[in-house]
């Protein structure tokens, strides 16, 4: 029997390069197929999140035009309240109309930003997603905005609660009583009699004046404050729907 011996050449160094570049090349192709697949899913994410903030932003511009109309009538209030005791400076007692105005000079909407997505990006590390310079620059500018002011509502959150303290005293609750024991009302401006005279203590008048002063120009402030914002946060929808692509 002839026994057939096979053999084994050894390989070129040729073969051998070829064999590690193929090699690097399908590793290398992996890493790029992984990477440009993170990539898509990151890109995709980005988009949501710009979706999302879209819809935070046109909630915050709702919340604030329906608010101005608010401001605008306690400022009206301030003003009548103004008119009436410069026409009648030495009153002891005033109706029940002008009791209805100084609740309405006392309170007014708080606005509360809508966080919702801002804080899911900041809370989760992924602000990193967002790699439109244009888009990160104008959300930077948004918030140092929002910034400025929440940074004053505690000056004007202050003022409003010294409004209702000097209302409080000056109003003579013995006036009221039978009132406020019949008052099924929720709204602050309903919380006063519709007829009759209610007497006031004048000592605390001028510095109620004063506060409402202040107050009436904080207002004026603040409104054109939260114009600027619903104007930035209309702008900053149509440059994120723009380079988003998002109807």
């Amino acid at each position: 029997m002839e026994v057939h011996h096979h053999s084994h050449h050894p390989k070129k160094w040729k073969e051998y390069i070829t064999e590690f570049l193929m090699l690097f090349l399908a590793v290398s192709l992996g890493f790029m197929a992984e990477n440009i697949r993170e990539h898509q899913i990151e890109q995709q994410r980005e988009r949501q999140y710009m979706v999302s903030f879209v819809a935070d932003l046109e909630s915050d511009i709702v919340n604030i035009m329906e608010g101005m109309p608010r401001k605008d009538a306690r400022m009206k209030a301030i003003d009548t309240l103004f008119q009436y005791f410069n026409a009648n400076q030495n009153v002891t007692a005033v109706p029940a109309v002008i009791v209805k105005k100084m609740k309405r000079a006392a309170y007014d909407r708080s606005y509360v930003r809508n966080t919702t997505t801002i804080n899911q990006l900041k809370n989760s590390g992924n602000l990193r997603l967002i790699q439109n310079r244009r888009v990160v620059d104008s959300i930077a500018s948004y918030d140092w905005r929002w910034s400025r002011v929440e940074y004053y509502r505690e000056t004007y959150i202050t003022n409003q609660k010294d409004i209702y303290h000097l209302e409080e005293e000056i109003l003579d609750a013995r006036d009221m009583i039978g009132f406020f024991i019949n008052n099924d009302s929720l709204a602050t401006e309903n919380s006063s009699p519709k007829t009759g005279n209610i007497r006031i203590r004048r000592e605390k008048l001028n510095a109620y004046l004063n506060l409402l002063s202040r107050q009436l120009i904080v207002t004026k402030l603040d409104k054109e404050n939260y114009r600027k914002i619903a104007v930035m946060s209309q702008e900053l929808i149509n440059i994120i729907k723009k380079e988003y692509d998002i109807k």
